[in-house]
């Protein structure tokens, strides 16, 4: 019975630990929410993956992790979309700094997209 009982617990705390990755990034539900995008890009998808993306960047931060690679050029993508350019730079910027290989990237999409 003992046994069984800490099973149970154990199965129930494990579920509720933060799913971070062996390269020590959150991820949270991003697959999921990415796949739902792109299965039926509407706007409920949409905004269910940007609000994905801006939970990992909070979860990220509370759990003094980096953010994961793409996470701030996505949002920066979909802040575009709305026409909020300057949350795009900053987004751009952001990801420039957090992965500086990004950087000929991000410039060349801020150069096509915002000019």
């Amino acid at each position: 019975m003992r046994i069984v009982l800490f099973a149970i617990v154990f199965v129930f705390i494990s579920g509720c630990a933060p799913k971070v990755s062996q390269s020590n990034l959150y991820w949270g539900n991003y697959s999921n929410t990415l796949y739902a995008l792109k299965k039926a890009p509407v706007d409920d998808t949409k905004a269910a993956h940007e609000a994905e993306l801006e939970g990992i960047v909070a979860k990220s931060k509370e759990l003094n992790l980096k953010v994961p690679p793409g996470i701030y050029a996505e949002l920066g993508l979909f802040a575009l979309e709305r026409g909020d350019k300057s949350s795009a730079q900053n987004y751009f910027g952001l990801e420039q700094e957090s992965y500086p290989e990004s950087a000929i990237l991000m410039e060349q999409t801020l150069k096509t997209k915002i000019d």
